[in-house]
């Protein structure tokens, strides 16, 4: 017999074994006392195990162990109930939990307490819960319910509990108690919670985004649409709609597309998005964005798709628009706004490559500078909008007069420059000439007017008269010159012995450089004028040079010859410390502060000692920064743009305004604006010129929106009709100089004006 079982054998011991089997039978402790707890089990001699008393105790005892130990692991509170309801036996979670004080009914209760009884008895905060649990329980013990449970809030107001009780029998066939158990839900209660409000939130979410959710049961062909997608498409709330009755929505020309991405989704198991238009039943067109998904089952097939809808139509209509519009701006930077010609970028780059070819080849090129005769005495008597016909004219018959691939463009004002590349000899310049000068030989119709006026014409050619752009053209426009005091239409070669522009430029910087000691300069003042309710928002200080013997000579004459030989730096800071006293003085005289805008020059933005200058002159006159804004040109924004605009970032931070003037003559810095701490965008009078048409209503429209979403007030200049006011207000244009306001007028006048509005609550009413 091994240490561990006893075997019965045929031997001649066989009834020694059966006996002490027998033995072993009737005592089986007796059995553990000899083999010393060694033997725990025999076999007979069929093979049938037997346990000994002993035995069967320590396993029904570690059996009972391992329960207790499950039972005490658990994370609920678990009880025990008789037939009649006494607490018979509980885990350790049940003992050690206890509930709010309002809830007695609760786990908790000692070992031998009905437990039925206590629940069917409980009073107070939570005593329905306790009943309805009562009445489960018993309806369980007397076997008409097979189970029961209940969720049920427990909680105080310091702190939220949610249980769950639930009630099992402890034999399907005969009453012998059941099982209670009360298990802590709050967490899940708190996930369910949070998924509702997830999902009112997302359908709010897509309702208020007007996403629109579908799902396409692919066997069936029906489609589950929510509110949102009968809003977009407008089909009748919450009808069945069939695959049919979708796609005969979507417009034919997108149909076979939408149908290829669908079968793509379905076969590749993938999502793809795509967009594509639905006409709806009042005919509408809308635009969609969508995503479709396929959900394939545990065997790979797919049963569904599901996706979203979005109405994009808003978007895509903006997206036309503004297409529409950086077009027409690029059209701007590259054409002169009134007569459509190549800029002035344009042509300098035009003339660069005809040189390049030119030596190439080694041919010739030409550039003829244009002026119209007397248009300046035309356009004081007849008005801009005459002017600006009779310009429109003149490059209509200067692009009839030129070969093909020849190159006329609007200079600035009245003058224009016409390049001819391949030119062979110089000869053909002067049949060109002579052809543009026959051209002007007809009357120009300007509107209700019929002009006569002649052209003078300057020429310049490479490689003699000069070897780059800038040098070819200004050789042209003095030979023009040459032309123009010859008198009549007639055109004149460039020589080098030309000197009428030096002697006149001779005579101004000669003249110009006295002009401070003489007390020749003075300042006039343009009133800016608020279109909503017509107040003097701002003025514009406007230099004026009254020669002792020439009189009044124009700005256009002077300031460029004084940028040239340095003058402007202190002519310059003259008007800035002139105008600053003029605002400090109607300040004191009891005017409300307004703005006061003074242009700066190029040399004299590039001076190094240009913002010390600019605060000191604040500093000595009194000025609050906030009120002088500093009007620069485009030009002057591309030539330094890093200089330039930390230069301008340290004026702004110190309070004082900047301004962009003369938007869109010429030079292509629409990328450049955001670069620059610009706080106001003048609209130059070429474009309100064109007001009242298609093309001009477009362009400047385009400007006013861009610089207000830039963040820029928008000024327009040149404002003479209040057609051109009313339009631009229409556009959302803040303020506007011109004279239908006012002329640049002297501080004198300025001070009546400004009675006038004080007085009469409006300095502008009506007009003629």
């Amino acid at each position: 017999m091994s240490a561990k079982s006893v075997s019965t054998s045929t031997t001649g011991q066989e009834q020694e074994i059966t006996d002490l089997l027998e033995t072993l039978r009737v005592t089986g402790k007796r059995l553990e006392e000899l083999t010393f707890c060694q033997v725990d089990t025999v076999t007979d001699r069929d093979g049938r195990i037997l346990m000994l008393q002993g035995t069967r105790e320590q396993l029904e005892q570690s059996e009972l162990s391992k329960q207790t130990a499950i039972l005490n692991a658990l994370p609920v509170n678990i009880a025990l109930l008789s037939p009649d309801g006494i607490i018979l036996s509980v885990n350790d979670s049940w003992r050690i939990f206890s509930p709010p004080d309002a809830m007695q009914w609760g786990p908790g209760q000692a070992i031998g307490r009905n437990y039925v009884g206590i629940c069917e008895n409980a009073v107070g905060l939570g005593a329905d819960e306790a009943h309805k649990a009562a009445g489960g329980i018993r309806s369980v013990l007397a076997g008409s319910e097979t189970d029961f449970s209940m969720d049920y809030d427990c909680g105080s107001p310091a702190e939220q509990l949610w249980l769950r009780l639930s009630v099992t029998p402890l034999s399907r066939s005969r009453r012998k108690g059941v099982v209670v158990m009360y298990e802590n839900i709050t967490a899940s209660k708190r996930d369910q919670s949070k998924l509702v409000l997830l999902s009112e939130r997302l359908a709010l979410a897509t309702a208020v985004a007007r996403v629109g959710v579908w799902e396409w049961d692919v066997a069936s062909g029906t489609l589950m649409w929510d509110a949102t997608m009968f809003t977009i498409y407008g089909f009748p709330q919450m009808e069945m709609v069939s695959y049919e009755r979708w796609s005969a929505a979507v417009h034919p020309k997108d149909l076979c597309g939408v149908e290829t991405i669908l079968k793509t989704v379905i076969e590749t198991r993938t999502e793809k998005t795509l967009e594509f238009r639905i006409v709806r039943a009042d005919g509408n067109v809308k635009y969609i964005s969508a995503a479709a998904r396929a959900v394939v089952n545990e065997f790979g097939s797919v049963q569904r798709v599901i996706g979203v809808n979005v109405d994009i139509t808003e978007r895509k209509s903006a997206e036309q628009k503004s297409h529409k519009n950086e077009v027409a701006m690029t059209h701007l930077a590259q054409h002169d706004s009134l007569t459509g010609l190549p800029s002035q970028i344009v042509l300098r780059d035009r003339i660069d490559q005809a040189i390049k070819a030119a030596l190439r080849n080694g041919t010739k090129i030409a550039v003829l500078f244009l002026d119209l005769n007397g248009f300046k005495h035309i356009n004081d008597s007849l008005g801009h909008a005459v002017g600006d016909k009779l310009l429109q004219s003149t490059a209509k018959r200067l692009k009839e007069s030129i070969r093909a691939f020849d190159t006329v463009s609007r200079f600035g004002g009245d003058e224009f420059v016409v390049l001819l590349p391949e030119v062979k000899h110089p000869e053909g310049t002067a049949t060109a000439a002579t052809r543009i000068l026959k051209g002007f030989s007809s009357l120009h119709s300007a509107g209700e007017h019929e002009i006569n006026i002649g052209v003078s014409i300057g020429i310049s050619v490479y490689p003699e008269d000069g070897l780059d752009n800038d040098t070819l053209i200004k050789n042209a426009d003095t030979a023009m010159y040459q032309a123009k005091a010859k008198g009549g239409p007639n055109y004149q070669f460039f020589h080098p012995d030309m000197n009428v522009r030096a002697v006149e430029r001779q005579f101004i910087e000669q003249n110009l450089r006295c002009a401070l000691e003489r007390d020749e300069l003075t300042l006039h003042y343009q009133p800016k004028v608020n279109l909503k309710n017509r107040a003097i928002v701002g003025v514009e200080a406007l230099l004026r040079w009254n020669h002792h013997a020439r009189g009044l000579i124009s700005p256009a004459e002077f300031i460029p010859v004084a940028e040239d030989c340095g003058l402007m730096v202190p002519i310059g800071m003259w008007v800035l410390e002139q105008a600053c006293r003029q605002g400090r003085a109607w300040m004191d005289a009891g005017f409300p502060a307004i703005n006061m805008a003074v242009n700066v020059s190029g040399r004299q933005f590039q001076s190094d000692l240009f913002e010390n200058r600019v605060m000191e002159i604040l500093a000595r006159t009194g000025i609050d920064p906030k009120y002088l804004e500093l009007e620069v040109t485009e030009s002057l924004l591309i030539k330094s743009p890093d200089f330039t605009a930390s230069l301008l970032q340290n004026l702004r931070e110190k309070g004082v305004k900047i301004a962009i003037d003369d938007f869109g003559t010429g030079y292509s810095s629409l990328s450049y604006l955001q670069r620059f701490p610009i706080d106001t965008l003048k609209v130059d009078q070429s474009f309100i010129r064109q007001l009242n048409t298609p093309d001009g209503d477009n362009i400047v429209k385009a400007i006013i929106q861009m610089g207000q979403n830039l963040g820029m007030q928008i000024v327009a200049e040149g404002v003479e009709t209040e057609i051109e006011a009313t339009i631009l207000a229409s556009m959302g244009c803040e303020a506007v100089q011109g004279y239908l306001f006012s002329r640049a007028v002297s501080a004198a006048d300025v001070i009546v004006l400004r009675q006038k509005e004080f007085q009469s609550g409006c300095a502008f009413k009506s007009f003629d």
